[in-house]
């Protein structure tokens, strides 16, 4: 009997093991709206029980992941000491995206990453030593291969991500951002070791999510891609047996809330179901946009102005404007003291007002959040900016540099009735909004006036920045000590002539 009893809980536990390694995959197609007459019958069309294809598709793909670390990231095991909690987010937008998710907005163009490893400092938490840090910096470099987990180690690669440079933020909660060039970004048969679809591109956007729960001490992963396509088949497959996969149509909208589309779950329906679903909008109507820009556009002090036009003004919400800077501009926070109460801006990250870019020690930038203190429809805000100077060249190819800052967003944040997470089914809160807001509250966007909305990215502005030439070196130089003798010269010059005026005074004064 106790032989028996043993052979049920080992049973019991190797089926529970199998469950938790069983991998969910969610793919959702969402038609443009000036496609929907392509969404016809013959739109899914099953192939056999483990591949489905859709035709003619036009509009925003979204593949989602529910699987566990070693799924994705086969290089890293998992680890059973871990101190605490702990979350990592990564989201990674290519340069060459789609602007909009049809549910939500998309993040900066860049790669974005949020940690959290729970409620104490900064300076505690953020350090190669700290196991759990390392353990997290370790998972990022296997999944990216650039970031920089050893610091005596030097680096090889012409492009990196060194997570001490990283900023801190409320609650705990370390970000970093930082520009990404297109060959880094990850493909989706890189991320998952496998090609479940005959997808040669890589995503535009990535969404990677790890939860680390102390309690059953198990890791669990989230990963989202999102493509954009025009007119293309795609073929959807079913490699592992043992996973579930779902693949879900939509087009036609009932309301602002609810979708109309069709889905099926491979290997277990035959043909597709009618379905719906309901999702809040993220976005308030066109009426309301805003317009910004950098000016004067070559200066080492020029201001980033905003100006906003509401629709519609909630007393229950609070309006914000979000500036992600990278370190290349920076805030004077004593000049902001002067301007702004504490109430109406915030400033994290980097604020030393002498180092020069390219500084090691350099933190990847600042955000800047602003609180809209009126409750006008028309609101206009000019945030002071100052350049940091940048490092000489070599040669006589350019006099300039150009820095590069992206628009900010522009939000309303209103606090949920029922006072409980309602994370979007689809496209979750971009970083670095998801670490600075609690998951109770609701956010809606603000988007750009309609003209920059047919551009293919985020805006941005430019500022051209004066740069030095090593080849001016020299004469820098000598001109400086020439100048420096001139001026010590000048000085005795002028000292002995005083003294001269004083003898020649007295003098004068013994005569009489």
């Amino acid at each position: 009997m106790i032989a028996f009893q043993f052979f049920l809980l080992v049973l019991l536990l190797f089926l529970l093991n199998k469950a938790e390694s069983i991998s969910r995959h969610r793919h959702t197609f969402f038609f443009e709206e000036d496609a929907l007459d392509a969404f016809t019958e013959d739109t899914i069309q099953i192939l056999g029980k483990h591949a489905v294809r859709v035709n003619n598709f036009t509009g925003i793909r979204e593949w989602r992941v529910k699987t566990t670390p070693e799924e994705i990231i086969k290089s890293v095991t998992q680890s059973t000491a871990w101190s605490e909690n702990w979350t990592l987010r990564v989201q990674i937008a290519s340069e060459t995206q789609t602007l909009f998710h049809p549910l939500n907005i998309v993040p900066v163009p860049g790669i974005h990453i949020g940690i959290s490893l729970g409620n104490q400092t900064f300076s505690e938490r953020l350090g190669y030593k700290n196991m759990d840090f390392l353990t997290i910096c370790k998972y990022l470099d296997a999944l990216l291969g650039v970031v920089m987990c050893d610091k005596e180690k030097s680096s090889k690669r012409t492009y990196h991500i060194d997570l001490l440079n990283s900023i801190s933020l409320p609650d705990g909660n370390i970000y970093y951002y930082s520009s990404i060039p297109s060959y880094d970004v990850p493909s989706s048969s890189s991320i998952l070791g496998r090609r479940s679809s005959k997808e040669y591109r890589r995503p535009a956007i990535i969404d990677l999510h790890f939860n680390f729960d102390k309690k059953t001490n198990k890791t669990k992963a989230e990963l989202r891609m999102i493509w954009k396509y025009q007119n293309q088949n795609i073929e959807i497959n079913k490699d592992n047996q043992d996973d579930r996969v779902e693949l879900g149509v939509f087009g036609p909208q009932l309301d602002s809330e609810s979708i109309l589309g069709e889905k099926i779950v491979f290997g277990e329906d035959d043909q597709p179901e009618p379905t719906m679903v309901t999702e809040y909008p993220r976005t308030l109507s066109s009426d309301s946009f805003f317009n910004s820009s950098i000016y004067p556009s070559q200066s080492f002090h020029p201001y980033f102005s905003t100006s906003i036009k509401y629709s519609v003004i909630e007393d229950k919400c609070k309006d914000y404007i979000l500036y992600v800077l990278p370190n290349s501009f920076f805030v004077d926070v004593y000049q902001l003291k002067d301007k702004f109460s504490d109430e109406q801006i915030k400033v994290w990250g980097e604020t030393d007002l002498e180092i020069p870019f390219g500084v090691a020690s350099l933190k990847w930038g600042s955000l800047i959040l602003i609180a809209k203190q009126s409750s006008e429809d028309l609101c206009e805000f000019s945030l002071p900016l100052h350049m940091r100077y940048q490092p000489a060249i070599s040669g006589n190819t350019q006099s300039h540099v150009f820095a590069r800052a992206p628009w900010p967003f522009v939000i309303r944040v209103c606090e949920s009735i029922k006072n409980e997470p309602r994370e979007p089914l689809f496209a979750p809160t971009p970083l670095p909004l998801s670490l600075l807001f609690p998951s109770t509250t609701e956010i809606k966007y603000l988007l750009p006036k309609q003209e920059f909305l047919r551009s293919t990215s985020w805006p941005r502005e430019v500022v051209k920045v004066p740069i030095g030439q090593l080849s001016h070196l020299k004469f820098v130089e000598w001109w400086t000590i020439i100048v420096a003798l001139a001026g010590c010269a000048w000085v005795i010059w002028i000292a002995l002539k005083k003294v001269s005026q004083w003898r020649y005074k007295g003098d004068n004064d013994k005569i009489d």
